[in-house]
């Protein structure tokens, strides 16, 4: 009977040892791996989230996909809870019907501005454009499934769309629009990437659109560790020192000098509920200088 109760004992030690020990296995998702380097700030920015909920939920391992995707296959892998655990993207309505939003804004109330890239050599029938009504005349390119294309379209922007990132920047150096808005963190990376590109200097626009965390709604335990994870990591400043330090997003407001451009505000109807109670707290930079122009120009 001893011998039996020994068995017993070093079976539930090693059961509970495992169990201790199990780490949770996070998948994320990435395509053209090392050329959009924005996304180096959001796996950062993951890392810290998981480091600091590691007294309550333990280990983890953070592995890419096994297959590259684009935003949309992402958000259709977790919806269905397969191949992918979370990505990073800006929010709507429709996205946290299908996948579960974490509400915490990664881009701390920057991810509304846009700034736009256009063919090199046009620069300056951009500088004549004094209100929205004039920039309404050209052409905006974006993603067919981004949230952006329809905001654009509602705020009666004329749009072409495509099906991917690459796609698009080959369309815009064939002059097939006229503009690509891009966020502030993005544009500078992506100018250096494609040929016969630049940064538009005097214009940009704004509409209410934070990037959030996604995750599937059958992963609860997940989302309760990011949420919890960045609360803690806004707590002890971690957050904030990483947004300034790190090399994607600690020049871009310098850079993109929004109080010399024109700023025209746009409305954004397709947000949830929420959503808009986080917009509403969020602690926006002082931009008091900036020549914010209302959506009715």
């Amino acid at each position: 009977m001893r011998s039996i109760n020994n068995v017993c004992f070093i079976l539930f030690f090693v059961i509970a040892s495992s169990v201790s020990q199990a780490k949770d296995i996070i998948y994320y998702p990435w395509f053209d791996e090392g050329q959009f380097k924005e996304d180096a700030y959001y796996l950062a920015l993951l890392k810290l989230a998981l480091e600091n909920s590691k007294s309550e939920f333990g280990e983890y391992q953070l592995k890419k996909s096994v297959q590259p995707m684009y935003q949309g296959r992402s958000l259709v892998e977790i919806k269905y809870n397969r191949n992918v655990d979370i990505t990073w993207t800006m929010t709507s309505k429709e996205r946290e019907q299908e996948v579960n939003p974490i509400r915490i804004p990664l881009l701390r109330g920057l991810g509304g501005y846009r700034i736009f890239l256009i063919k090199q050599g046009k620069q300056e029938e951009f500088s004549k454009i004094n209100n929205a009504k004039q920039l309404k005349k050209l052409f905006a390119g974006q993603g067919y499934d981004w949230p952006d294309s329809t905001i654009l379209t509602d705020n009666n922007y004329r749009l072409i769309t495509g099906p991917g990132h690459k796609t698009l920047f080959n369309m815009l150096q064939h002059g097939r629009f006229d503009y690509m808005p891009r966020a502030l963190h993005e544009a500078w990376n992506e100018v250096e990437i494609f040929d016969g590109l630049q940064v538009e200097s005097t214009l940009a626009l704004h509409y209410p659109s934070p990037y959030y965390f996604f995750v599937s709604y059958d992963n609860p335990k997940l989302k309760s560790r990011i949420e919890k994870g960045l609360m803690n990591a806004e707590r002890n400043g971690s957050f904030q020192k990483l947004f300034d330090s790190h090399p994607v997003t600690r020049n871009m407001l310098a850079s993109a000098q929004l109080d010399q451009r024109k700023v025209f505000k746009l409305k954004n109807a397709f947000m949830s509920e929420e959503t808009k109670q986080v917009v509403e707290k969020i602690a926006l930079f002082d931009f008091s200088r900036i020549n914010m122009i209302a959506k009715s120009n």
